[in-house]
């Protein structure tokens, strides 16, 4: 039965082809999408866990996308926090959307900072050229926007009404993309002495939770993460992000379904004298409907085989030619959509296989 459905795959070789790579965007679409919404949530959690706070401290009902928070608490904040024990430092960050870069349009978050209190949590900013944030309106941008926006030390970059300039390039991986000192960004805004959020350290990092509980106690109603936890709250509050996952399930399934379906019924159509002779020579009912899913099968492998090495080719090849995107390929999810191709496959091969299993073989024989 397995050599005849290989047999029958290899004898249409476009239409199998086809079938493969349908079945095979279907897979990759899947495993990409996904892995793009949470790529980009665990990057941001990961530059936020890489800057060495212990806990991050937002307004109430804040998000814990971080460009989502505007200037809303007073930075004397800090001298309360101080307070409370097991807080060694705290440092504000004022979070800004910027909309444009060199004339083209981006979605950046620039982090407004005060870069003593900074650098004592973070270590500072890994400078690797120019200068960091030493004079009025000084910018310092991370390798990666950099090499996505092709910006320069020295290069201007006009914002906010103010003549912002590039004086650093640092290394990627930890806190923001692109930083300035707070006090340029107050005075732009019309915010001062507002901070977005604030990263707190503790004596011991392992004490993250209790320090947190502490500063809840101290500041009611106000939204106090562990760092350690911000990679998984995001992937479970992020709006939308579930009901996304869900749409792309039941699309991959109905994608499945539709090109199986289709290769199959016209794969029935061809071969009914092949069918009638299949019936004639002893084939039971139940023989031909496993000769016709084993061929959906074979088809379905093929195109899972294929949709998991094009996720793995996009997750190489999309970042080199936007910089900015993240694909966090996961085996969970690697699984559920080759589980999806299959399925979806299979249940397209069910009214096919049963119209060839009713063939009648007088009929099918003298089928034209």
């Amino acid at each position: 039965m397995a050599n005849l459905a290989a047999a029958n795959v290899m004898h249409r070789k476009t239409r199998t082809l086809v079938s493969v790579f349908a079945v095979a965007m279907e897979v990759a679409m899947v495993m990409v999408l996904v892995g793009l919404a949470s790529g980009t949530l665990g990057e941001i959690a990961n530059r936020l866990e890489n800057v060495g706070a212990d806990v991050l401290f937002q307004p109430p009902d804040a998000s814990l996308l971080l460009g989502a928070t505007a200037a809303v608490m007073p930075v004397r904040y800090i001298e309360i926090m101080k307070t409370v024990p097991g807080v060694v430092d705290a440092t504000p960050v004022l979070n800004w959307h910027v909309s444009q870069i060199k004339g083209e349009t981006r979605a950046i978050n620039l982090w407004a900072i005060d870069y003593p209190s900074f650098s004592r949590i973070s270590g500072g900013l890994d400078i690797l050229e120019g200068r960091g944030l030493e004079q009025p309106f000084d910018l310092v941008i991370d390798t990666v926007l950099a090499n996505a926006s092709g910006l320069e030390v020295g290069d201007p970059m006009p914002m906010m009404n103010r003549d912002f300039k590039v004086a650093g390039i640092c290394r990627a991986g930890a806190g923001g993309r692109l930083y300035a000192r707070i006090e340029d960004v107050q005075d732009a805004i019309g915010e001062p002495g507002k901070a977005s959020f604030f990263l707190v350290k503790g004596v011991d990092s392992k004490q993250a939770d209790a320090l947190a509980e502490a500063l809840q106690q101290k500041f009611k109603g106000h939204k106090i993460t562990p760092v350690a936890q911000v990679s998984r709250a995001m992937q479970q509050n992020a709006i939308g992000l579930q009901q996304f996952k869900e749409a792309l399930t039941a699309m991959a399934v109905v994608i499945s379904f539709l090109v199986v379906l289709l290769a199959m019924y016209t794969t029935i159509i061809e071969r009914t004298r092949e069918i009638g002779i299949l019936r004639a020579i002893g084939a039971t009912q139940g023989r031909v409907v496993q000769y016709v899913v084993a061929e959906s099968f074979l088809i379905c492998l093929a195109g899972v085989v294929l949709g998991n090495l094009l996720a793995v080719f996009a997750q190489w090849f999309l970042p080199r030619v936007f910089p900015m995107l993240n694909i966090a390929l996961s085996r969970d999810w690697a699984l559920i959509a080759a589980a999806l191709g299959l399925v979806g496959g299979l249940l397209g091969a069910i009214y096919p296989a049963i119209k060839a299993a009713r063939l009648d073989p007088v009929q099918a024989l003298n089928f034209e």
